[in-house]
């Protein structure tokens, strides 16, 4: 893919900033699966900020253009401006939009990618739509970055989560011992705990949560 001029203007801006030892601290603690810059999330807002505010003229064409071109660069950083970049224009989502986010969960995959795509981008494009004919399809995927997504879009709804989905989702992907999948299935009843307590515990009793999941579900229980 060809790089847009603006999107080069920011990797010089990046590349500026670029400090060796710290990419190798943040890529040991991403398990050695990406490779950063080493620029840290302060300095990283800083040095987006003009071009996340320069988009604001753009058209969501071509916001989602300079996300492709942002999530095809090597360094982990230019993926995370990509997400901001596309949550800043969230007032523009559009149905290519929406589907150019799902594409997103199985490209580079890793939680620090996949939990924002799936509690701000994909949860902000479903939260006023019934359909969940595709989180029903990715609840049965192998992919497990997919399974998560389906736990995690409604992670900030509060109170307008949709319980039967959520139980529903959790009791299908329960089985599945991957530490992401459990710990994604705490966390998602973690949080609709804080509207619901007795709804979630007696879920939990009822439906056999355990261990992992069980303890990051109830960690504010009383």
């Amino acid at each position: 893919m060809k790089t847009s001029r603006t999107v080069r203007e920011l990797q010089e801006a990046m590349e500026f900033h670029r400090d060796p030892e710290k990419a190798e601290q943040m890529s040991r603690y991403m398990k050695g699966k990406f490779i950063y810059l080493g620029i840290n999330q302060p300095i990283r807002k800083e040095l987006s900020k003009p071009f996340i505010k320069a988009a604001k003229k753009l058209d969501m064409a071509e916001i989602l253009q300079y996300a492709a071109e942002l999530w095809e660069l090597p360094e982990r950083e230019y993926q995370y401006v990509a997400m901001e970049l596309l949550y800043a224009e969230r007032k523009k989502w559009n149905p290519a939009a929406e589907k150019f986010f799902l594409s997103l969960v199985t490209e580079k995959s890793w939680w620090d990618t996949v939990d924002f795509i799936a509690a701000k981008l994909i949860g902000g494009c479903l939260q006023h739509k019934t359909d969940r004919s595709i989180m029903k399809k990715w609840v049965a995927s192998e992919n497990i970055w997919k399974n998560r997504t389906t736990l995690l879009f409604q992670l900030f709804y509060k109170e307008k989560t949709d319980p039967d989905f959520l139980f529903w989702a959790i009791h299908e992907l329960k089985g599945k011992k991957e530490f992401f999948i459990q710990k994604a299935i705490g966390w998602s009843l973690r949080q609709y705990h804080r509207v619901a307590p007795g709804k979630v515990e007696a879920f939990v009793e009822s439906a056999g949560i355990n261990g992992l999941a069980k303890r990051e579900a109830l960690k504010h229980a009383g």
